[in-house]
């Protein structure tokens, strides 16, 4: 039995530039759609939008997996250094809620990155695929392992400085960043700062004590609103009618 091919974006060796070029419009096509629609873009539908044939996506790419690893790898660093940075930043303080803020500003234009990072992918990572995705599964809970250390580091010194509860810890930061992300999602371009005044009852929800309540910077949603936004998202889900 032969053995299996080697996807070309794997490959350690010198690739030629047809090959280069293919493997940069595929990437750059795949980060598009994948911000764009999420992660039920199919390697087909990569193929399209890049002008190549699907044969070509599956030389270089041989599961979808494989292709979302490639495009998100870098997008993991990216995060984890934030949540380093958080860290390591002098005021505590100003450390959560610049986690909370960069959480939004690098999540919210990429559908994708929130369906890995929040699991609605995740949980279903190799489901209809040739092979179990350890790589793509492993990328995903190595990267969450170093961001919650950092975020330990970051929650225990506020807690040491009296600047949070007591009974603060990382993993709420990580509940709570998704629950602003969900505010994005929800408001989406009708409101697209909606995010901004979650973020400033979750601020204000940290702090151990406070005189009175600290004013948010955005406007709350009238009923009429949400029944609105809830409309439409129930437009952009429903399937389509049959013809």
């Amino acid at each position: 039995m032969a053995p299996p091919r080697t996807p070309e974006a794997t490959r350690t060796g010198p690739r030629r530039r047809d090959a280069q070029e293919n493997l940069a419009r595929i990437l750059a096509t795949a980060a598009g759609l994948f911000a764009e629609r999420g992660l039920t873009v199919t390697l087909a539908d990569v193929a399209k939008a890049a002008g190549v044939g699907v044969g070509t996506v599956y030389r270089t790419f041989a599961t979808k997996d494989d292709l979302i690893h490639e495009v998100y790898e870098p997008r993991f660093a990216a995060a984890e250094q934030q949540a380093l940075d958080a860290s390591t930043d002098a005021d505590p303080w100003h450390g959560i809620a610049g986690f909370l803020e960069t959480c939004v500003t690098t999540l919210a234009p990429d559908r994708g990155f929130r369906e890995l990072l929040n699991g609605s992918y995740s949980e279903t990572l190799g489901w209809s695929r040739p092979r179990t995705p350890h790589r793509l599964a492993k990328l995903v809970e190595d990267s969450h392992n170093r961001t919650g250390a950092h975020l330990e580091r970051l929650v225990r010194r506020a807690r040491e400085a009296g600047l949070v509860r007591d009974d603060l810890v990382a993993g709420d930061l990580l509940l709570l960043s998704m629950a602003v992300q969900t505010s994005v999602d929800f408001g989406g371009p009708r409101h697209p700062r909606l995010y901004r005044r979650v973020i400033g009852l979750v601020l204000d929800s940290l702090q151990p004590a406070r005189e009175a309540p600290t004013p948010l910077p955005e406007p709350g949603l009238t009923n009429r609103q949400i029944a609105a936004l809830e409309r439409q998202r129930r437009q952009r889900i429903a399937p389509p009618e049959a013809t």
